[in-house]
C-alpha cells in the first residue's frame, strides 16, 4: 500500500499545514515519481527533512530555530497511505525541542524511507562495515546541521563491492562506460575508494564529486524493492547535463514499481513521461505568510499533455519552457516563437524592456493560451502576463474572466512582423532590423502596462 501524501506543520518555514500529495506507481514509467521544485530557499530541503524525521528510528529533537513560532513553535509531520492508516510524528505536549510518535494504523515499524541529502560528499578514507539496506536506513537521522558531511554511506562501499556487478549494471546506464573501481587499505589501516581510468589511477580523495554523487543515487536504486520509498534532495548537484538526462531516465524506470521523490532545480529533471502516467509536481513559494505547496492538478496535467504530442510545435514542452518551473516569478507568455524573437528585437531597437521572462519559444498558438496559464496558475505563479496579436484580441475578455489575477493585452497588429505574401503589416519588417514607426507610442505603451503589473 503506497503513501499519498505528506502534511507538514511549524517546520522552519511552514507556518501553516501544507499538502505534498504523492505519486502511486501503477507499472507505468514515472507513474510513482513526485518531483519538487521551487526557488532558493522555498521549502523543497525542508520536506526532504520531513521524509527524514518521520521515517528515522527514534523521535527527532527540533532545534528553536528549525520551530516555526507562527505555528505555535511546535512540529507536526503526518505521512499517510491511500488506505487512510498514517503516522505522525509530533512535538512533545508540554512544547520544547522533543517530539514522539502517534500511530494510527500504521506502524513506526514499517515506515521504511531511504533519503538521500543534497550534499553527498563523504569522507574518502573509512573503516570497514558491511551495512545492508535497511541497516543503512535506520542509521540515517535528522542532522542537527543541515549539510554535514555524508559519512553514513562509507558504511555501505563494502556491501555495494560485494554487489558489485549488480551495482555496475545501474550505474552503467548513467555513465556509459563504469571505470574499474574497488576498494583499496592504506598503510594506517583506513580504506579508500581506488578507481582505475586506464591505467590511470585516482582514490576517493581525488575523484570527482559528480561521480561520488552518481554512486551514492545509484546505490539507492540498484538492490532496492518494489514498494520502496526513496527521497533524493537535487540529484542534479555536481552532474553534467547529459548525465542530468541519463539519471532522469533511470528513475523514471524505477518509478514504475516504486516511490522516488527528488527535489531539484534542474529542468532535466522535469518529465512529461511522468506526469501522463500519473506522476506529480508540485512547486513550494515562499509567501508572506509562510511556505506554500502548489501542486498540479490532474486535470491540468491532461491539458498540457495534448501539447505534447505536437509535431508543428515541439518545442511549447521542451527545456527551454520546463525551465519556467525555476523561475520565481513574473512571466511573459507570447503565441509562437516568432513573438519571442521579434518582440526581444523590437524592444531592443527602441531602447525598452520588458522586466518578466518569456516561457520558452511560446505556448504554440493563441487556442494553447488557457493550458499554460492553467499549469502555471496551478503551480502558485502569481505574476502572468499574456501578450496576443490582435486578430486573437477576442480571447482577452474569457481569460481575463477566468484568470482575473493575471494581464492579457494585444499588439494593435495581426502579427508581430510584416508577412508581405499574406498582406500583413507588423510592428518591425521581416528582417527584424526596422520598427514600423507608427507603432512606435503603442509598443512603448504596451511595456509601461505590463511592466506597470509585473511589479505592482
Amino acid at each position: 500500500m503506497s503513501y499519498n501524501k505528506i502534511e507538514i506543520l511549524g517546520l522552519r518555514g511552514y507556518s501553516d499545514r501544507q499538502t505534498l500529495n504523492l505519486g502511486i506507481p501503477d507499472g507505468r514509467e514515472g507513474s510513482g515519481l513526485t518531483c519538487i521544485v521551487g526557488p532558493n530557499n522555498s521549502g523543497k530541503s525542508t520536506i526532504y527533512e520531513a521524509f527524514r524525521a518521520v521515517s528515522q528510528n527514534n523521535p527527532p529533537s527540533f532545534t528553536e530555530g528549525r520551530r516555526n513560532k507562527v505555528a505555535g513553535d511546535k512540529v507536526e509531520i503526518k505521512l499517510s497511505k491511500n488506505d487512510g492508516t498514517f503516522l505522525e510524528l509530533k512535538t512533545a505536549v508540554n512544547g520544547g525541542s522533543e517530539t514522539g510518535f502517534h500511530e494510527n494504523g500504521l506502524s513506526k515499524n514499517n515506515v521504511k524511507i531511504l533519503t538521500l541529502p543534497s550534499r553527498r560528499t563523504f569522507s574518502p578514507f573509512f573503516s570497514k562495515s558491511l551495512w545492508n539496506r535497511d541497516q543503512y536506513i535506520n542509521s540515517s537521522e535528522l542532522s542537527a546541521v543541515r549539510g554535514s558531511q555524508f559519512d553514513s554511506f562509507a558504511y555501505r562501499l563494502f556491501t555495494i563491492q560485494q554487489n558489485q556487478a549488480a551495482f555496475n549494471t545501474v550505474l552503467s546506464k548513467v555513465l556509459g562506460t563504469v571505470p574499474s573501481w574497488f576498494i583499496e587499505q592504506a598503510d594506517n589501516g583506513n580504506y579508500y575508494l581506488k578507481f582505475n581510468y586506464n591505467g590511470s589511477f585516482h582514490n576517493s580523495d581525488g575523484t570527482g564529486e559528480g561521480l561520488l554523487s552518481v554512486f551514492t543515487i545509484v546505490d539507492t536504486l540498484y538492490d532496492s524493492n518494489a514498494n520502496d520509498f526513496i527521497v533524493i534532495d537535487e540529484p542534479e548537484l555536481s552532474l553534467h547535463p547529459s548525465l542530468q538526462r541519463k539519471l532522469m531516465q533511470l528513475i523514471l524506470e524505477y518509478t514504475a514499481t516504486r516511490q522516488i521523490i527528488i527535489s531539484t532545480h534542474s529542468p532535466y529533471f522535469i518529465s512529461w513521461t511522468s506526469l501522463a502516467n500519473g506522476g506529480k509536481v508540485a512547486r513550494t513559494v515562499k509567501e508572506i505568510s509562510g511556505t506554500k505547496i502548489y501542486e498540479l492538478q490532474a486535470a491540468t496535467s491532461i491539458a498540457i499533455l495534448s501539447l505534447v504530442n505536437n509535431l508543428n510545435n515541439p518545442h511549447i514542452l521542451g527545456l527551454d519552457a520546463r525551465e519556467i518551473f525555476f523561475l520565481d516569478d513574473k512571466i511573459i507568455l507570447v503565441e509562437g516563437q516568432e513573438d519571442v524573437i521579434f518582440l526581444n528585437l523590437l524592444l531592443t531597437l527602441i531602447g525598452n524592456q520588458l522586466n518578466g521572462t518569456f516561457y520558452g519559444w511560446g505556448v504554440g498558438g493563441a487556442d494553447n493560451t488557457d493550458k499554460v496559464v492553467q499549469m502555471l496558475c496551478d503551480l502558485g505563479f502569481k505574476k502572468i502576463s499574456v501578450i496576443f496579436d490582435n486578430n486573437k484580441s477576442n480571447l482577452i475578455p474569457n481569460l481575463q474572466q477566468k484568470f482575473p489575477s493575471y494581464f492579457f493585452k494585444n499588439i494593435p497588429t495581426d502579427d508581430v512582423r510584416d508577412k508581405p505574401e499574406k498582406n500583413i503589416e507588423g510592428l518591425i519588417d521581416y528582417g527584424g532590423k526596422t520598427v514600423n514607426a507608427k507603432y512606435t507610442d503603442a509598443i512603448n505603451q504596451l511595456c509601461a502596462d505590463i511592466n506597470g503589473y509585473l511589479s505592482a
